[in-house]
């Protein structure tokens, strides 16, 4: 009768250069865009119901950052560029009296 022997893993796994191992993650170089906008009124009550309607909003999660000038506020989106149509279409339908800039592309 034959005895059975144990084999260890190695002897079943062919050994590998760490060189031609493959990695299974793929790079994404994915670029965003950013959207700038500008809410005006007449006091600073009006300016911070103009924000916490942008931020109680879908699009609150794309504010980047806020900046208050002069008569007016400016608002920074960070999106993704196939994101851009949602974001427009729901801005205008929620802030109609906000003024779009411009759109830039984030280099990083």
């Amino acid at each position: 009768m034959g005895s059975a022997q144990l084999r260890a893993p190695q002897d079943f796994v062919p050994d590998i250069p760490s060189a031609q191992l493959r990695s299974n993650v793929i790079p994404l170089h994915a670029q965003r865009v950013q959207l700038e906008i500008f809410l005006t009124g007449t006091s600073p009550d009006a300016f911070r119901n103009h924000l916490a309607t942008l931020l109680h909003s879908p699009l609150g999660v794309y504010i980047s950052h806020t900046h208050m000038l002069h008569d007016k506020v400016r608002v920074h989106f960070n999106i993704a560029p196939e994101d851009l149509d949602f974001t427009l279409h729901t801005l205008i339908a929620t802030m109609s009296e906000a003024t779009i800039g411009t759109i830039t592309r984030i280099v990083r």
